[in-house]
């Protein structure tokens, strides 16, 4: 399972065609690489659900300018769950979903930028 150690929304944005918010996660495991995980309203409900999760491997040092255009940031929407011991991925990734929307003021901001914008 992915420890939360920090959730922060860096920007609002369009993926596949839906309104996101593009949150970086800070891991609370060391060795775990940090996320930028993209959070949609769905219909019916406008409730809340992760579209897309992206593994950022770069290094801080080299990589000062946040530059996601190379190899350091790594789709890994249908992977990010499947090697979870002893859990099917999808009860990670529900799992993993409700603690970061349960992160600080991190679900209802989320609920006031997306739904409020459909």
């Amino acid at each position: 399972m992915y420890a939360i150690q920090d959730a922060k929304i860096r920007r609002l944005t369009e993926v596949d065609g839906l309104s996101c918010a593009e949150v970086e996660v800070q891991p609370g495991n060391t060795g775990d690489p940090s996320l930028l995980v993209y959070v949609a309203a769905t219909q019916p409900g406008n409730s809340l659900e992760v579209v897309r999760i992206v593994r950022n491997h770069s290094d801080a040092v080299l990589d000062w300018y946040n530059n996601n255009m190379h190899t350091a940031f790594e789709d890994a929407t249908e992977t990010a769950f499947e090697n979870s011991e002893g859990i099917a991925a999808g009860e990670d990734k529900a799992r993993f979903q409700s603690e970061l929307l349960a992160f600080g003021l991190l679900g209802p901001t989320l609920q006031r930028y997306l739904v409020g914008q459909a």
